[in-house]
């Protein structure tokens, strides 16, 4: 198989665990890293994530550097937290060159017919131009609509209810723009943006829309709740130093979907800044505070109850998140030109082996 040549963007939590993942990928060459932190220009991608054998390819922070390699794809990792419009910024020059791109990081093409127009015709005509794709797995809902759930949905028999949720200790994130949209160390009584602003909508309520639409029923309303805790303790984190007692040291946000009159989609996030916050919240099975858990429960018959954990000093998202934007470049190089969702990608196996294969 021919290997494609693939910039990485993006040197966060989940961009190393990206970057780690291009590298280590038998059907790509990492020809590119863009980073937006000035101490990593110049550093060899895989002394970037933690890798001993170095690749040659050392981060810069120049887009026309990266432009002008011509890849094959963009594999995009930045933060999206307030950041729609550079978000729009950083990929379109690419698109309309016409490399490809796969991103965690544009909420709008979750479901383009539910993202906000201003984002959306952007990136279709920039597709049109350039002759290229984009394909959107998104980080946090993005995940719950995607294979994990198409595939226990396919051998279900009958549906009653879907509850997608998100358990997430963000101690250890180092992301203060992201937290702040959540509203930690703030009063407890404190509304913010992520609840009370347009991005809610686009990153929660778009992705029920979407499961809705794959499913092939109407929703009628959305009932939302949200929760916050604190802790009697001043703590220490990563991104705020040290939080306050209390004040918001975890959230829960419920989203449900209104379907015939009753609850049908279900979505809850629980994020602590604490791992002894809320402890009579839902956890993991595991049931430290600690781990990052992506939970997908189906009731019918037969129905469908499973977790994926993975403990991580991130502090936030999980390798997951990145695992399906980089296995799915080859299939996104070889796509339609065009805006491509989660519903239109084929199953595919991982490529990364501990034993021989034979592509």
């Amino acid at each position: 198989m021919k290997k494609r040549r693939v910039i990485a963007w993006g040197t966060g939590g989940l961009g190393e665990s990206g970057l780690k993942m291009i590298i280590q990928h038998p059907d790509l060459e990492l020809v590119g890293a863009f980073t937006h932190s000035p101490g990593k220009v110049g550093r060899d991608a895989a002394e970037l994530c933690g890798l001993a054998d170095r690749t040659g390819v050392l981060a810069n922070n120049d887009r026309n550097t990266l432009l002008a390699l011509k890849a094959d794809c963009l594999a995009y990792f930045a933060n999206s937290a307030n950041r729609d419009r550079g978000i729009l910024e950083d990929v379109l020059p690419f698109l309309e060159s016409g490399t490809n791109v796969s991103t965690i990081s544009h909420f709008d093409l979750q479901s383009p017919k539910h993202g906000r127009a201003e984002y959306v015709r952007p990136i279709e005509e920039a597709c049109r131009k350039g002759g290229a794709s984009i394909y959107l797995t998104g980080d946090d809902p993005g995940w719950a609509f995607g294979h994990v759930l198409f595939s226990l949905l396919s051998v279900t028999g009958r549906i009653d209810r879907i509850d997608v949720g998100a358990l997430t200790c963000v101690r250890n994130y180092s992301g203060l723009e992201s937290l702040q949209m959540y509203g930690f160390n703030e009063d407890l009584d404190y509304k913010p943006p992520m609840f009370t602003s347009d991005v809610g909508s686009v990153w929660h309520l778009d992705t029920l829309r979407a499961i809705g639409d794959f499913l092939g029923v109407e929703i009628e309303d959305f009932q939302q709740e949200w929760l916050t805790a604190a802790v009697d303790f001043d703590y220490e984190t990563t991104a705020y130093g040290m939080a306050k007692a209390g004040r918001t040291a975890a959230t829960y946000w419920r989203v449900t979907a209104i379907v015939a009159g009753k609850p049908f989609i279900g979505y809850h996030k629980i994020l602590r800044l604490h791992e002894d916050a809320a402890p009579d919240w839902p956890k993991s099975a595991k049931g430290t505070g600690r781990e990052n858990c992506k939970i997908i429960r189906i009731g019918g018959d037969p129905g469908a109850d499973i977790e994926i954990t993975r403990n991580s000093e991130v502090g936030r998202g999980m390798s997951t998140t990145p695992t399906s934007a980089v296995s799915a470049i080859p299939w996104v190089c070889d796509a339609r030109p065009g805006i491509l969702t989660q519903a239109d990608v084929p199953l595919f196996p991982a490529r990364n082996l501990s034993v021989p294969t034979r592509f």
